[in-house]
């Protein structure tokens, strides 16, 4: 038999961060490059290749220095950190005495998280409800995560300064766990600019249930959509995304989708494509236990 995976609400037992040997690391192996560049530099403009010599172990030896005390001292700010623990100490996780096969097993759905993000304007909204409906009449328990109903209750207290979009993005992902633990696909569809935050939303849901769908569309069809843009760029909107604030691209999604060059419903056949290519895997494993 293969081993059960375990259903429980156990936060992480550890956070990484950078200790001293890796602040040195990432100090040493930047220097060799940037020294080798200002060598090269000295040796092409003056013909001296001692001289490049000298000026590169001097450059190198002192910014080596202020550059691991400048990430020691940056490491021991709390200054723009996220305390990702919860404030008291006298809180314990406590462990499910039902695991997640059971749950399977019961509904009948492998659940996961398909977590959309684009600009505004991308059709995330649209492609989320869609979902929702095709998923349902396909006898799948799925449930939607709109990032505006999520600011009008769960995230109510919260703008979208960077660090007020950061704690919206765990909060929402904080809710798809619990709702993929109790066996139901969720469809979060909201903007979560930054890559960091996206990456943070996959630890927390974890990586073997965590797709990432980037939903795009050309600048001009984003406009026609969303009416929030002119607002924007009037100034009666602050921190949004794609004119006042930054928006970063996935690098690698699960799904690329172009919504302004493929219809709601190929949409759909491909995420469907992508929830049930996971039903089939789990469901294979069961058959072989």
């Amino acid at each position: 038999m293969t081993e059960k995976r375990s259903d429980d609400y156990l936060a992480p037992d550890e956070i990484l961060i950078d200790g001293p040997r890796r602040s040195l690391a990432k100090a040493l192996t930047w220097r060799i490059i940037a020294t080798s560049t200002t060598m090269a530099i000295v040796a092409v403009f003056t013909g001296k290749l001692l001289l490049a010599t000298s000026v590169g172990i001097v450059e190198s030896l002192s910014k080596m220095l202020f550059y691991y005390l400048h990430e020691r001292a940056w490491n021991a700010s709390r200054f723009g950190k996220i305390v990702d623990k919860a404030k008291s100490d006298h809180v314990s996780a406590h462990r499910s005495a039902v695991t997640a096969e059971e749950r399977e097993q019961a509904t009948g759905t492998s659940p996961v998280t398909l977590w959309f993000t684009g600009l505004p304007g991308s059709g995330k909204t649209t492609l989320s409800y869609a979902l929702e409906r095709r998923l349902f009449d396909a006898g799948l328990r799925a449930v939607v995560l709109d990032g505006e109903n999520m600011r009008l209750g769960l995230c109510r207290d919260l703008g979208f300064e960077h660090e007020e979009r950061s704690e919206n993005v765990r909060r929402t992902a904080e809710s798809a766990k619990i709702l993929n633990r109790a066996g139901v696909i969720t469809i979060c569809g909201l903007i979560s600019p930054y890559e960091e935050d996206r990456r943070r939303a996959e630890g927390i849901i974890g990586k073997d249930r965590f797709f990432e769908v980037f939903l795009d569309a050309p600048e001009e069809i984003r406009r026609k959509r969303a009416s929030k843009y002119d607002l924007a760029e009037k100034g009666e909107i602050k921190f949004f995304s794609g004119v006042s604030d930054p928006y970063d691209r996935p690098s690698r999604p699960d799904l690329y989708l172009n919504t302004a060059e493929t219809d709601v419903d190929r949409c759909l056949d491909l995420l469907v494509e992508l929830v049930m290519g996971r039903q089939e895997r789990e469901e294979q494993k069961r058959e072989k236990v």
